[in-house]
């Protein structure tokens, strides 16, 4: 008898392990995190663990003439990113995951500020604001969703940086739109 119903539990409740499994996969879950990355409640887990997003004058001393290798934690694009110190933004995707790659990408042309808790983008001629909170954690940036989208929930990990240089690295153009 006691067979007979942990066949049914497995019957009925089967598929909820190999959907949390690719769940966990997918969100590039680390064992370090309480809670996954995906979740609305990751940032509270942040500010659980002490930490607190950085606030304009951290933002400019760490970003300030630096240039930032980071991953959305959904698609897992990566993309390059250089702040120069007065406000200036350049990014870069990065295509096929290859960082050797540079010849003929496209370049986004933006500005970066900080209002409050949130560090603020803007890019190309539309100059529409995508705030996030910028946690610093263990020589990662983390990039926190503010509002929620159709993809990330408000509170959930976006993207993380794998690498911050000080310099513009790449040799970006500075220039405007």
């Amino acid at each position: 008898m006691k067979n007979s119903r942990l066949g049914q539990i497995v019957k009925r409740w089967g598929w909820a392990v190999p959907l949390a499994l690719l769940i966990l996969a997918v969100s590039g879950w680390q064992p370090g995190y309480r809670v996954p990355p995906t979740s609305p409640a990751f940032e509270q887990s942040l500010t659980d663990s002490g930490l607190r997003p950085l606030r304009e004058p951290e933002a400019a001393r760490l970003l300030g003439n630096a240039t930032v290798y980071a991953t959305y934690v959904l698609t897992e694009q990566q993309w390059i990113e250089y702040f120069d110190g007065s406000g200036v933004v350049v990014r870069t995707r990065v295509p096929g995951g290859s960082v050797g790659a540079r010849a003929g990408r496209p370049l986004l042309f933006g500005s970066w500020w900080g209002e409050g808790d949130d560090i603020c983008f803007a890019y190309g001629l539309s100059r529409f604001a995508e705030c996030y909170r910028l946690y610093y954690r263990d020589g990662s940036l983390l990039y926190v969703q503010t509002t929620p989208s159709r993809q990330v929930p408000a509170g959930a990990l976006l993207a993380y940086s794998t690498e911050i240089r000080q310099g513009n690295v790449e040799n970006f153009p500075l220039i405007g739109d």
